[in-house]
């Protein structure tokens, strides 16, 4: 049985499945991890938005908070990184699809009200004062607020309803 946090959660997935599900990044598809149970009221709620080539290991580009309302995903430069120090290769696609694929996962998750904001790879070194007072002012990385975009939306409504069938025909067996 799930609780109401990861009920949510599983929408949430599902619905970020069914709009990426003709979509490739490069030859990678678009996969989001959802809860098997409780979620201890959302305190165990996080989970990652990945790219999982036809074969080999995925690549974890983002986290998703449903009970916090937050997502961040990682930017093209920091996915790159991570690809280059971990798997000793470039990635397979380019920052152009990439921005697509970064604007379109900010709708859909906007659709649900949560904030998606876009981070980039650790400093190498501590980040200066004139760094953090950078930050402090206002981070400019944050996507687009689309919480209401027309597609987000109709994602959302699909979602709901087959789900709502699914459960209704399981309840008739």
């Amino acid at each position: 049985m799930l609780t109401q946090y990861s009920s949510h959660a599983n929408t949430i997935a599902d619905t970020v499945r069914a709009a990426f599900a003709k979509t490739k990044i490069g030859d990678h598809t678009v996969e989001m991890t959802a809860p098997e149970g409780s979620t201890k009221g959302g305190i165990e709620a996080l989970q990652h938005l990945t790219l999982k080539p036809p074969a080999g290991l995925v690549l974890v580009v983002g986290t998703v908070n449903a009970a916090e309302m937050r997502a961040e995903i990682r930017s093209y430069e920091h996915v790159a990184k991570v690809s280059q120090e971990r798997f000793k290769k470039p990635l397979p696609f380019d920052a152009l699809v990439y921005a697509a694929f970064l604007e379109k996962a900010g709708s859909v998750l906007g659709a649900f009200g949560i904030e998606t904001k876009v981070t980039d790879a650790p400093h190498d070194t501590a980040p200066s004062f004139a760094d953090e007072r950078e930050r402090r002012r206002g981070d400019h990385s944050t996507l687009p607020a689309k919480t209401r975009s027309p597609l987000g939306v109709v994602l959302v409504l699909v979602a709901i309803a087959l789900i709502g069938a699914a459960a209704w025909f399981a309840l008739r067996r």
